[in-house]
């Protein structure tokens, strides 16, 4: 199979984790194998073991190792919150406060003017 490469002569990526989250719908059974998504989505082994690890990490998928080999499973959680509340973003930045007066008895005169 040839692999498509970008504009830069990069490979692209042509199986997503969607894709490998799929293949749990297509196999018959509760768990999967590298192989089992290589067989369906048409890449290596290598490649869908590293799509199933990405999943792992990401919490959207369980693993573990039996007879050899390993078998994965797919949670029931809903989508990982793509938000950190931890992040530095949110944590080490200064209040964006406008004040400590109560300005909502003056709305009328600062928006139109009206005293």
């Amino acid at each position: 199979m040839s692999r498509k490469r970008d504009e830069h002569g990069q490979f692209t990526e042509q199986v997503t984790l969607a894709d490998v989250l799929a293949v749990f719908e297509t196999v018959d059974g509760p768990v999967v194998t590298s192989g089992d998504v290589a067989s369906v989505t048409g890449c290596s082994s290598d490649s869908a073991r590293r799509k199933l690890d990405a999943l792992h990490e990401q919490g959207r998928v369980g693993r573990r190792e039996t007879a050899g080999r390993v078998v994965y499973w797919r949670r029931d959680t809903a989508e990982p919150n793509p938000v950190d509340p931890g992040d530095p973003i949110f944590t080490d930045r200064p209040s964006f406060a406008s004040g400590t007066g109560d300005l909502s008895t003056r709305v009328d005169e600062l928006l139109y003017g009206e005293s």
